[in-house]
Order: C-alpha cells, then structure tokens, then sequence
C-alpha cells in the first residue's frame, strides 16, 4: 500500500509541478537559477534550479525535507540560496515538528531528484530529526508576546555579510531579527498592520521589505523606513527575481512564466526592475 501510496504522488508530482506556484521568488546565482514550489498534498517543498541560459521545462528537481504549512491564511515558504547552501523556515504541519526549531540550512548538493526513495513520509520524518541552523527566536518571541495570532506573517534571507535576517508580524506589530551566527538581536516592535504576506530581499548590502501592497522598504534592528517605491501590484500576482550576479531585483508576473523559453531570456522580455 505504501508503494502504491508512494507511485501515485510522483505521478501526480510529475504532472502538476509547474501548475504550482513559484515560491516568492527565483534566485540567479553563479550562473544557475533556483526556485521552489510546494506540494498541496505534502506541503513539501521542491527546488528546481538549472543553468540560467535554459528553460525552467529542464531544470532538475530536487526533493528537500522542509516545506511549509496550510493554515489559513497560506504563509509562503520562506527561503534562500547562498553558495552552497539553501536556508528554509520549515513550518511543516507534523506533531513532532517544533518551530521553535524551524530554521533549517541544508547543502544543495546533499540533496536527491524525487524518485522512488526517500518518500515523501520519510522526508517528513527527516524534517522532523533535523538539528536547527539556529532557534526560532522571533517566533518563540511573538507568540510569549501573544498567544493568538492575527496578521502573522514572516520572511527570512541570509545575507551577504554571513548574518541572518528575518521579519516578522502578529496582530499589527512588526519585529526585525538579526542572527550574527552567535546571537539573535532585534529592533523595537514597531506598529506595522499588513494586508497579507511580505518578502524580504538585500540590495547593496541593505535589506527591504516589500509589502503585499506593493510598497517597498528599507528594514533593520534599527527601524523601518519606507522607500516610497512599489511595484504597481500585489505580491500574489508574481514573484520576485533575484540575480545576484548582476545585482539587480525584479518583479515578474506568473501569467508571463513560460516553461520553454530560455529563463534569461524570458526575464529580459518579462520582468519589471524594481530596485
């Protein structure tokens, strides 16, 4: 039964993985271009990530124990790419998944294309086994700040000085988190109502926030400033391209995602610079 448990998702893996949503963004880096849906059923997330002259059509698909979880409302998956190493918030639904120790660092090249092992169930428990990268500070602080949760929403990106960044809100407040691989230190809570997600991303060596509105902002522990720059759209209606190669931050919308023209290319033709 578990063969045919197991048969019966990579079949429909297969045949709906590009009917998935990309994850909030696309990553250029080294050449290679990485992004991330997540399974409906499994809430397990997939990296896909091939040569950036090629079509997202061949990319290979790499099976990761993390994912993100299905309560409403749905938070992305929380995600990002330096060097070698990808780094998740996994917030998997499981009864032995603490969030506490949610955030994970995994090595790209530890990881396998889906095939008939490991299963889905068997990344789950490895999910579950997995030491934390660092403990989910800001999370354990919101919810001792509040046990209901309201407007909860959180993103996080490893930057280019080797810190940790993430943000994080909960019924009309919003906290920034710094982790310099010893400690977590974080600004003032600081009264930010959102209207949905938000998305985190560096550029020359700042970190910005860019609201599910549109708007963009300049984030650290040492407050919030807004750019008064947006992107003319909801966060929902696309996903942002990251290229760190040439250092830009772009905006493209899913209508405009083609699977067979080649990826730099198709970002030239389609995607909005925005910073």
């Amino acid at each position: 039964m578990r063969k045919t448990f197991f048969v019966s998702f990579f079949i429909l893996f297969s045949v709906a993985v590009f009917s998935q949503s990309i994850e909030r963004k696309i990553i250029i880096q080294n050449g290679n271009y990485f992004f991330t849906t997540i399974d409906e059923n499994h809430q397990l997330a997939t990296l896909h990530t091939g040569k950036y002259t090629d079509s997202i059509r061949s990319a290979k698909k790499l099976a990761m124990p993390v994912g993100r979880n299905f309560d409403d409302p749905i938070i992305p998956f929380s995600w990002d790419v330096v060097d070698t190493n990808l780094y998740a918030v996994s917030f998997l639904l499981h009864p032995l998944n603490d969030r506490n120790e949610a955030i994970k660092r995994l090595l790209i090249s530890s990881l396998k294309e889906w095939s008939k092992s490991p299963t889905p169930m068997e990344l789950i428990n490895l999910s579950v086994d997995m030491n934390p990268f660092v403990y989910n500070d800001p999370y354990l602080f919101v919810t001792k700040r509040s046990n209901i949760l309201e407007g909860f929403f959180y993103d996080a990106i490893s930057n280019s000085d080797g810190t940790y960044t993430m943000a994080i809100s909960n019924n009309g407040e919003l906290s920034v988190w710094n982790y310099n691989g010893t400690e977590w230190k974080h600004g003032e809570v600081i009264k930010f109502p959102v209207d949905g997600y938000f998305s985190l991303f560096e550029k020359n060596k700042k970190t910005y926030l860019i609201s599910n509105s549109s708007v963009i902002h300049e984030v650290s522990t040492n407050g919030v400033v807004s750019t008064k720059k947006n992107i003319g759209t909801t966060l929902k209606e696309g996903f942002l391209v990251i290229n760190k190669d040439e250092k830009t931050i772009s905006f493209m919308k899913n209508d405009d995602l083609n699977q067979k023209t080649p990826l730099n290319e198709l970002i030239a033709k389609k995607a909005k610079l925005i910073l």
